[in-house]
């Protein structure tokens, strides 16, 4: 009678395999100039020199138009966005639609 032989599997006991790296981005240059802005909207943006009002939680804010943004509690602006981003605390709020400036449009 012959006798097969058989053969153990044995499992290995290797490390698990680490994913390769990842390809770094190069750092960034410095800027040295202030990135250009967009033309703010006619439709949108009052007349330099004009004061905005709005009562916003029992307050009184007053919110100054200069030729290249806003003047709000002696702290400049970029943008109505900005602007209220900064009051509200919201991070997706619209500039326009919070100054009454501009209609809100509804998702359908």
């Amino acid at each position: 009678m012959t006798t097969k032989k058989t053969t153990s599997k044995t499992a290995k006991t290797s490390k698990p395999k680490k994913p390769a790296p990842k390809a770094r981005k190069a750092p960034a240059a410095k800027r040295t100039a202030a990135k250009p802005r967009a033309a703010r909207s006619a439709t949108t943006s009052p007349a330099t020199g004009t004061v905005l009002h709005r009562k916003y939680k029992d307050r009184d804010l007053e919110v100054l138009v200069l030729e290249d943004g806003y003047r709000f509690e002696g702290q400049d602006f970029s943008s109505l966005s900005a602007l209220a981003k900064h009051i509200t605390g919201y991070k997706t709020i619209s500039g326009p639609v919070f100054f009454k400036l501009a209609a809100k449009t509804e998702v359908k």
